[in-house]
C-alpha cells in the first residue's frame, strides 16, 4: 500500500464517519491503518498491551511484506499474476473456509426488487449483463467477481468464464413461500469454490407475487404493475456484507453521486477536525491510544473469558443437528428511519439505533425461549454475536470488495430481570457502549487472521464454536442508502440481506436501512424459530412496547 492510500484510509477511520464509533475506537482504528494493518498482511498476534504489541505488530508486518515481495519460482507473468492475487485473499475469507462445516456453509444471500411502471420495459438477463460488465467488471475494481479459490494453495485465481455462467434466468416465483424456499436453498446448497463464488437469478413477473416487496400495494396505486427480483449470493471468503452494498451502489445510476458524497463528507469533517490545535490533537491522540490499547484490551478479553466460562446457550437442547436441520427465513419492515431515532435518542443521552435492534432481539429471543420451554423459565440473559465492521461500514471509491470485519459478544438481558423494556434497552445501551470503547472487534480480527494462516482447518471450526461464548444470535447493521437508487432507471424498491449461520448459533439477523425505511430478516434454524414471521413481529412489537413506555415516560 502507497504512503497515499495509507493517509487516506487513515482519515477515513480518524474523521469517524458513522454514529457508532467512539472517539476511543477512532484512535485505534486510525492507529493500526498507521501501522500497515490491512488485509492482505495477516497479524500473527492480538492485539493485548498497548504500544509494546503495536511494535512486535509493526515488526511482524514489515518481515511478511519483505516476504511478500519475493518472487516464486515460476514463469515472470505467472509470478506476477499470483502476487496480485494473493494480496486479494483475505485472512477473514480463509477463515469462511475454513470454520464452514456441510451443514453451516458461509455464504451470503441477499436480494434486490425493483419495480417497473406499466408500459415500461422489465430488466432482463441481457440488460443486467450489460450492466454488470460496464459498471463492475470495466474499472477492474472489483476483480474478485472473477475469481475462484486455487486447489493448489488456496489462493485467488483468475477465471476464464461469461457473465452466463454465473447468472440465470428461471420462472419468477409464484407467491412469497417459493421466493422463501430460494432464499433458503442459496443460503444451504454448497459453492464450488474451485468453479466460482458467486451466482446471481433474475426473474421478472407481476408486482407483489414474489412478496419480495413489502410495500407492493402502495406502488400500484402509483402506477407500477411488474417486479424483478434479483437474487444474489456469494461465499464469505469473496466479502462481506459492507462490500456488496458497495458493488449494488456502483451498479446503480446514482453511483457517481454517492462517491462525490463520501467524499465531500470525508473532507467537510476534516476540515473541521482540523481546525482544533495541533497539540490538543496530539495529547487526545496520547491519551486515547492508551486508554484504547491499554485498558481497553483489558477489558475486551476479560469479558470474553468470563463469558465463555459462565455463559451457556439456553436453545442447545432444541437445536437438531446434522443433514435433517431445516432453515426458516423471513423479512419485515421495523419502522422509518427518523423514527427510531428519535424513540432512541429520548430514552438514553448517547444511545443508538444499533442499541434499540439489539434490544428488540433480545425480547424476541425471549419469547421464542418462553414457546420453547414452556414452564422452564431459568435463564434470565443470553448472550449475542455483534459484527463490526473495521472500517466504518464505508467502502471508499476506488477502494475494491473485501472482509474487513470482527465482532464482539455482549450479554442482554430478558425482561424478567431488567423489569422493563426501556430499562433493558438502557442496559444494552451501557454495554454495547463499554465494548466500543475496546479493540474487541480488531482483537477478534487479529486473532482469526492468525488462526486462518497459520493454523490447521480443525483448530478454525473449534475456535469459532468456543469463542462465540455460547451466543444465541448473531446480528449485523448494515448501513443502506437514505434515497431511492435506481438500476438501468428502475427503481429498486427492497434490499435485504441475510446471514450464514455460523456453527452453534442458530439465529442470524440482518438490519438495514433504504429509502427511510428500517428493514429487518432473518435466517433461523428452524428446530429454535419455526416461524420466522412471527419472530419478526415480536421485533415489531417490542419497538412499538419501547416507543410507548418513552411516550409514557416523557
Amino acid at each position: 500500500m502507497s504512503y497515499t492510500d495509507r493517509i487516506k484510509e487513515s482519515n477515513l477511520c480518524w474523521l469517524g464517519l458513522t454514529e457508532d464509533y467512539a472517539f476511543s475506537d477512532r484512535i485505534g482504528l486510525l492507529t493500526m491503518n498507521w501501522l500497515g494493518l490491512k488485509e492482505e498482511y495477516a497479524i500473527s498476534t492480538p492485539l493485548v498491551l498497548g504500544f509494546i504489541l503495536a511494535a512486535l505488530i509493526l515488526r511482524h508486518a514489515t518481515s511478511l511484506y519483505q516476504w511478500s515481495l519475493k518472487k516464486p519460482e515460476s514463469s515472470p507473468q505467472r509470478a506476477q499474476h499470483t502476487k496480485v492475487l494473493r494480496k486479494q485473499m483475505t485472512p477473514i475469507g480463509k477463515f469462511a473456509l475454513a470454520s464452514q462445516t456441510e451443514n453451516r456453509q458461509s455464504i451470503i444471500t441477499f436480494f434486490i426488487a425493483l419495480s417497473n411502471k406499466i408500459g415500461h420495459q422489465p430488466m432482463g438477463i441481457t440488460d443486467f449483463e450489460r450492466l454488470w460488465e460496464s459498471r463492475i467488471m470495466s474499472e477492474k475494481r472489483h476483480e474478485r467477481f472473477d475469481c475462484c479459490v486455487s486447489s493448489a494453495d488456496g489462493y485467488f485465481e483468475k477465471l476464464d468464464k461469461l457473465f452466463h455462467d454465473y447468472a440465470s434466468e428461471p420462472t419468477h416465483p409464484d407467491d412469497i413461500q417459493e421466493t422463501k424456499e430460494r432464499i433458503i436453498d442459496f443460503l444451504t446448497r454448497p459453492i464450488d469454490v474451485h468453479d466460482k463464488l458467486w451466482q446471481v437469478e433474475l426473474s421478472n413477473g407481476a408486482l407483489g407475487t414474489s412478496g419480495a416487496i413489502l410495500h407492493s400495494n402502495e406502488l400500484k396505486a402509483k402506477g407500477h404493475n411488474t417486479e424483478t427480483l434479483a437474487l444474489f449470493r456469494n461465499h464469505h471468503c469473496l466479502c462481506d456484507g459492507v462490500s456488496l452494498s458497495a458493488a449494488v451502489a456502483d451498479l446503480s445510476n446514482e453511483s457517481e453521486e454517492l462517491r462525490d458524497k463520501i467524499l465531500y463528507n470525508i473532507e467537510t469533517h476534516k476540515q473541521r477536525i482540523l481546525r482544533t490545535s495541533f497539540i490538543r490533537r496530539a495529547l487526545s491522540f496520547i491519551v486515547g491510544s492508551l486508554t484504547y490499547y491499554v485498558f481497553g484490551s483489558i477489558v475486551a478479553l476479560t469479558l470474553q473469558a468470563w463469558n465463555m466460562i459462565v455463559s451457556s446457550n439456553p436453545f442447545e437442547e432444541f437445536m437438531k443437528r446434522g443433514s435433517c436441520a431445516e432453515r426458516s427465513v423471513s423479512w419485515k419492515y421495523l419502522a422509518s428511519v427518523e423514527d427510531a431515532k428519535r424513540v432512541t435518542k429520548s430514552i438514553k443521552k448517547g444511545a443508538k439505533l444499533n442499541d434499540l435492534f439489539v434490544a428488540c432481539l433480545t425480547s424476541a429471543i425471549e419469547r421464542q425461549y418462553e414457546c420453547l420451554s414452556r414452564n422452564n423459565r431459568d435463564t434470565t440473559s443470553v448472550n449475542l454475536i455483534v459484527t463490526t465492521h473495521l472500517r466504518g461500514g464505508i467502502i471508499l471509491p476506488g477502494e475494491s470488495i473485501g472482509n474487513k470485519i470482527g465482532a464482539f459478544a455482549v450479554t442482554t438481558p430478558f425482561k424478567t430481570k431488567a423489569g422493563s423494556s426501556i430499562k433493558r434497552l438502557r442496559t444494552i445501551s451501557k454495554a454495547l457502549q463499554l465494548m466500543k470503547r475496546t479493540p474487541a472487534p480488531q482483537i477478534s480480527y487479529l486473532i482469526t487472521s492468525f488462526i486462518s494462516n497459520y493454523l490447521p482447518k480443525r483448530v478454525a471450526q473449534y475456535a469459532l464454536v468456543k469463542a462465540n461464548c455460547h451466543s444465541v444470535a448473531t446480528i449485523s447493521n448494515v448501513h443502506g442508502f437514505p434515497e431511492t437508487i435506481h438500476w438501468a432507471g428502475n427503481p429498486v424498491e427492497m434490499i435485504c440481506a441475510f446471514l450464514p449461520l455460523p456453527t452453534g448459533i442458530p439465529i442470524g439477523i440482518v438490519v438495514t436501512s433504504y429509502n427511510g425505511r428500517i428493514i429487518m430478516s432473518v435466517d433461523a434454524d428452524a428446530s429454535v424459530v419455526p416461524d420466522a414471521d412471527e419472530f419478526l413481529q415480536w421485533m415489531v412489537d417490542e419497538y412499538e412496547t419501547i416507543k410507548s413506555e418513552a411516550e409514557t415516560s416523557q
